[in-house]
């Protein structure tokens, strides 16, 4: 496998499992009609920067690369100035949910059910708040996300009016926020700069409401 190859390939199991990273990885070929082995490093840049983000899209509502494909990223451009391509930081993967695991159900009308979902989230590395709200009821981990709450619910408001709208995140203060319906909920976490976006919408994504409500 090309050394290029393969570290595009690492750098989609941030945001994916590995059996998935390869899989999206051959529809962005496929769709690109393009042979890797005559990629030169501005022809992957162009690759990673089209084709294979537009394909991550369709997977997670993500705007920009993060983390190890952020990396790729400058050290395919670094290549057309004359540098030498680096191998990226390992992933570092806190036990998935990946895109093929089963999603978590979860009793909104049971207390100690919602407790446990914002526990968990709250533990996840990079996440500096956690709130999930709903008609009656509202869990919040971590410092200051109360105060949030009131605008989190008009954003999760405003976006519910769009059909489309299944996860929304932005740049917030010195990190960022993510939000999402959970039935008739929402759920949103704060996190830092240096979170792995991708990661944490995959998890957040993992859950739904009891009786099949995303």
């Amino acid at each position: 496998m090309l050394q290029t190859e393969r570290l595009v390939i690492e750098a989609l199991t941030e945001y994916v499992s590995p059996a998935a990273a390869q899989n999206l990885y051959n529809r962005a070929l496929h769709r690109a009609a393009v042979n890797p082995e005559t990629l030169d490093a501005a022809g992957w840049l162009r690759f990673v920067n089209g084709p294979l983000l537009n394909e991550l899209r369709t997977v997670l509502p993500i705007r920009e690369p993060t983390g190890s494909l952020r990396h790729l990223i400058r050290e395919l451009e670094n290549i057309q100035k004359g540098g030498n391509l680096q191998p990226s930081p390992p992933p570092v993967r806190r036990g998935p949910p990946t895109i093929s695991s089963p999603r978590v159900e979860i009793d909104l009308e049971n207390p100690a059910a919602r407790e446990q979902m914002v526990r968990a989230l709250a533990r996840e590395d990079g996440v500096s708040g956690v709130l999930l709200q709903g008609t009656g009821f509202q869990e919040a981990r971590l410092p200051g996300v109360e105060d949030l709450a009131p605008i989190l619910a008009v954003v999760n408001s405003l976006l519910k009016k769009q059909k489309q709208y299944k996860m929304f995140y932005s740049v917030f203060g010195d990190g960022h926020v993510i939000i999402r319906p959970l039935g008739s909920a929402l759920v949103a976490m704060v996190t830092k700069r240096h979170a792995n976006l991708g990661r944490l919408m995959h998890l957040l994504n993992s859950y739904e409401a009891k009786g099949g409500q995303s």
